[in-house]
């Protein structure tokens, strides 16, 4: 054998000698991938060595696997939601921050809307459920009001979902001198729902609805015209929604996620108010509030708890119908009952007086034939100091009067009277009383008072005095 063809036989033992080795280890791994996942094992001494090589030596050598790139990420993947809420809530660390602050900071007030919210829920989740509306918007009014309808906000929101004016109006609630609907429970919740599904139909998510409900739908339809993009997680790193906006959110998750869980956050002492199922009856004319509580067998106070949105002493006067709240539990006969209620003293054409320069409460009862004592009642004036501009209620002027006048008139009649009168009743001066408005109520004349009295002249009437006033 010549030497050249010597060392091409030694070239090609070398190469088969390393094509068995690759064999062995694996086809283009390291040993620790092979061994991590293990192939079925081949019998290598069954194929004859020139055909493993000539094998080995005409393929092409296998590609090499590359493990596709791996990217860094910043925040863990979002956290589920409640179905038909939200997609998905980003880990953003401002709904941790509300969290800790309902926690730790306003721990004893938080608790206090834990538990009043369980005397309204049943009722706002019941009324969402109608409307189609998914029902952990019911926590909404956590952060609105803590569950509180006589809520009032500087800006001047009122009631459990913090309507403002025109919202409440737009929306069908009734808001006036003599009531606020704002501050109904029931009928309140029923138009929070129709104006929570306008914004989502108008913005298509329920974070951007919930944006649009704190700031206002130009707002947010400006923010979304100005970002190009209907995220509104990505609009909040911007600054097109103002702080309390960026904020509300995450602070609505925040609230709801404790109150769906309140034991996991600190919450255990909670004594949650009973939960209160209401009706409505209709009322067709004004009534005194004094009289529907004693028709529903409870207090003022008591009637006032369930119907916050009356805000006078009576049921407006020029609302045809008035919804009156009233606990289920109550007969089916209620209805006739109210309805047989006498209408207030409520002048319905001039319902509110406002105060001008040079007025008095004597006046303005002189001027709309009612009493000062009347005009203290209806108002629930604690002081008779009047402010300019202040408005008052007119009662109507007493139809039994007469009739009562006639009734002292004739328990009177046999005693002695001034020449030409046919007797005299007693009066007991009250607030405002004077000579000429005693005359003018009684149509008699100052001058029969004082000679039926003997009043000296320039004597002044003294509150709690009697006085004799002649009948003709």
């Amino acid at each position: 054998m010549r030497p050249g063809q010597r060392r091409k036989l030694q070239a090609l033992g070398a190469m088969a000698l390393f094509l068995l080795a690759s064999c062995a280890t694996g086809t283009g791994g390291n040993a620790s991938t092979a061994s991590s996942a293990p192939s079925a094992p081949r019998n290598e001494s069954r194929i004859p060595l020139l055909s493993r090589l000539f094998f080995h030596h005409s393929s092409p050598a296998p590609a090499p696997v590359t493990p596709p790139p791996v990217k860094a990420v910043s925040t863990p993947p979002p956290v589920p939601a409640p179905r038909g809420l939200f997609s998905n809530i980003p880990d953003d660390p401002s709904i941790q921050l509300y969290m800790d602050y309902f926690e730790y900071a306003q721990h004893r007030q938080f608790k206090k809307w834990l538990e009043r919210s369980h005397e309204f829920l049943p009722t706002i989740r019941a009324t969402f459920r109608q409307e189609g509306l998914p029902e952990d918007l019911a926590y909404l009014s956590l952060i609105e009001s803590g569950f509180s309808s006589r809520a009032y906000s500087r800006s001047g929101a009122a009631g459990l979902w913090q309507f403002m004016r025109g919202t409440g109006i737009k929306y069908g609630l009734q808001v006036n001198w003599w009531i606020d609907q704002r501050r109904d429970p029931v009928l309140a919740t029923r138009s929070a729902a129709l104006y929570l599904k306008d914004l989502h139909e108008e913005f298509g998510s329920w974070a951007l609805a919930l944006a649009a409900y704190n700031a206002g739908e130009g707002r947010v339809a400006n923010a979304v015209a100005r970002t190009g993009t209907k995220d509104y997680w990505k609009i909040r790193q911007t600054r097109a929604f103002s702080r309390e906006t960026r904020n509300y959110v995450p602070k609505f998750i925040a609230a709801m996620r404790i109150a769906k869980d309140p034991a996991k956050y600190g919450f255990t002492d909670l004594d949650y108010h009973s939960p209160v199922t209401l009706r409505q009856e209709v009322l067709h004319h004004s009534v005194e509030i004094r009289r529907l509580s004693r028709a529903m067998n409870m207090s003022v106070l008591e009637f006032l708890t369930y119907n916050p949105q009356f805000i006078r002493w009576a049921t407006p006067p020029k609302i045809k119908d008035v919804s009156v709240n009233v606990p289920s539990t109550f007969p089916a006969d209620l209805a006739s009952r109210l309805a047989s209620l006498p209408p207030s003293g409520i002048n319905p054409d001039v319902p509110v007086y406002r105060v001008e320069s040079g007025d008095s409460l004597w006046s303005i009862a002189h001027r709309f034939h009612t009493t000062v004592a009347d005009l203290v009642a209806a108002n629930r004036l604690e002081s008779r100091r009047l402010r300019l501009r202040q408005k008052l209620v007119i009662p109507r002027e007493h139809r039994h009067g007469s009739s009562r006048r006639g009734a002292v008139l004739a328990r009177n009649r046999h005693l002695s009277s001034p020449k030409g009168s046919r007797g005299w009743l007693d009066h007991r001066i009250r607030p405002g009383d004077s000579l000429y408005r005693l005359a003018h109520h009684y149509r008699t004349s100052v001058r029969d008072i004082i000679a039926l009295n003997h009043i000296p002249p320039r004597r002044t009437l003294r509150v709690g005095d009697h006085i004799m006033i002649p009948v003709r």
